[in-house]
């Protein structure tokens, strides 16, 4: 009977180590999901960071290059329109060509 007792004894010390193991490894499991967690949103917040500065960044310079080629193009648009100002208008020559294309 004592030998019995004595292996009873050796399993439920073998079932506490397993349990104490389990639980050990559960804490570990919920320890790396904390931690992945954290390193998650921390390198999540970098990148939001990182990602607006560049965004701010891009937007500028679009601003930037739209200002200069909106006035360049209302540069040219201008002058094209001041050297049709300056040159003659011959009705005549026209109409006359019209009369030749249309009859």
């Amino acid at each position: 009977m004592a030998e019995n007792t004595s292996e009873i004894d050796a399993i439920n010390h073998l079932l506490e180590v397993e349990k104490n193991a389990s639980a050990l490894i559960n804490d570990a499991a919920m320890e790396v999901e904390r931690r992945l967690s954290q390193a998650r949103a921390k390198y999540n917040s970098e990148y939001k960071s990182r990602y607006d500065q560049e965004v701010s960044k891009l937007e500028a310079d679009y601003q930037n290059d739209y200002k200069l080629i909106s006035e360049k193009y209302q540069k040219e648009i201008d002058s094209f329109k001041e050297s049709l100002a300056a040159k003659p208008q011959n009705y005549g020559a026209f109409s006359s060509l019209l009369d030749n294309l249309i009859f």
